[in-house]
């Protein structure tokens, strides 16, 4: 009877009995677990421009399960640009690792994602993380006995320089006022520029080119027409970098249209080449065209060139260039240094003046 008594308490308790009669806790059963000390596969190793993001990775661990249904825990940990080892570290994310239906549970490799949080405000440099690994049922803080690991964080992609010229924009009755873009996108890893374009809070945008000059600066235009709302407008400017996407803005605005209007010109610009031995010729070239409700040639046009040396702020007067009855010009330059040219169409009193957009001959 006592015998019968004695099986029972075990079972209900799921204690181990021994011939003495002393009861002895059965120790729960624990995965060996481990975790690899580098992560695999790290992307936007970059300071965001603005707000908060992460740098995502992997991280393989092996033996994680005590069961199919009971996993382990992985952990991770950072420091910032300047942070020593021996202070107190940041908490970084690694997922859950999924329960297996396996029986017995797996022993092999299992990979998890995990993250790093950062913030426009942090420092671009040398980041450091570690791993650890928990078995399930643990509850107990872990032991980081992983070395750690650096990684390079890059300088946050930057437009800068952005303006609009003119703004205000005046629109003119029944014809189009060219607005001209400039800005300079800092690269610091793989930049793109997808997008470039003028909006307005209607809907209303009007789309530029994206394509940058040889010092990855930007000079664009697009042309409103008198229908186009006045109020606030903004250029904004989308860059893709890695897997993100970011939008640069600078604000303008537009006025409506008056009554009375002149008609409106416009010039073409190319060089050819863009980049060029010094002392060797570039030929600059391209179409004057004047209109109201559509272009036509501004026959014999005489231009004004200008060159603006690179690093400086002052547009220099070259010389006059003539067009020819179809509105085409043409002019050869021995250019000595890096640096833009432009074209001026002055004004009359029955037509606008326009300038060319710039463009860079780089000068070996």
């Amino acid at each position: 009877m006592r015998k019968s008594l004695r099986l029972m308490v075990a079972a209900a308790t799921g204690a181990v009995l021994f011939a003495t009669g002393g009861i002895v806790a059965a120790s729960p059963a624990f995965a060996a677990g481990s975790v690899s000390a580098t992560g695999t596969d790290f992307a936007d190793l970059f300071i965001p421009p603005s707000g908060s993001d992460k740098i995502t990775f992997k991280i393989k661990a092996t033996d994680v399960y005590a069961a199919p249904d009971k996993p382990g825990k992985i952990h991770v940990q950072f420091l910032k640009p300047d942070e020593a080892e021996s202070g107190t570290p940041h908490a970084g994310t690694a997922a859950d690792i999924p329960t297996s239906t396996a029986t017995p549970a797996p022993t092999g490799d299992v990979t998890v994602a995990a993250s790093i949080p950062l913030s426009a405000s942090d420092k671009p440099g040398t980041w450091k993380y570690r791993t650890a690994f928990t078995a399930n049922g643990v509850t107990a803080a872990p032991t980081f006995t992983n070395p750690w690991q650096s990684i390079t964080v890059a300088t946050a992609t930057r437009v800068t320089s952005a303006n609009v010229d003119p703004d205000p924009v005046v629109l003119k009755k029944s014809e189009e006022v060219d607005v001209f873009a400039n800005f300079k996108l800092e690269k610091y890893g793989d930049e793109k520029v997808t997008n470039v374009r003028y909006e307005h809070s209607s809907g209303d945008y009007y789309t530029l080119p994206t394509g940058l000059e040889a010092d990855d600066s930007y000079h664009g235009s697009a042309s409103f027409d008198y229908q186009a709302p006045a109020g606030s407008w903004q250029l904004k400017v989308t860059v893709t970098r890695g897997s993100k996407t970011y939008s640069f803005v600078k604000g303008f605005s537009v006025k409506g249209a008056s009554a009375a209007a002149k008609a409106k010109s416009k010039i073409t610009i190319a060089v050819s080449p863009a980049k060029v031995k010094k002392g060797k010729t570039v030929k600059i070239y391209g179409t004057v065209y004047r209109g109201t409700s559509k272009w036509g040639a501004w026959s014999k046009k005489i231009l004004k060139l200008y060159f603006k040396k690179k690093g400086t702020k002052t547009w220099k007067f070259v010389g006059y260039v003539g067009a020819n009855s179809t509105g085409k010009y043409s002019k050869t330059v021995k250019p000595k240094y890096d640096g833009y040219w432009r074209l001026q169409a002055t004004s009359t009193s029955a037509t606008n003046s326009s300038l060319s957009p710039y463009k860079l001959v780089d000068v070996r």
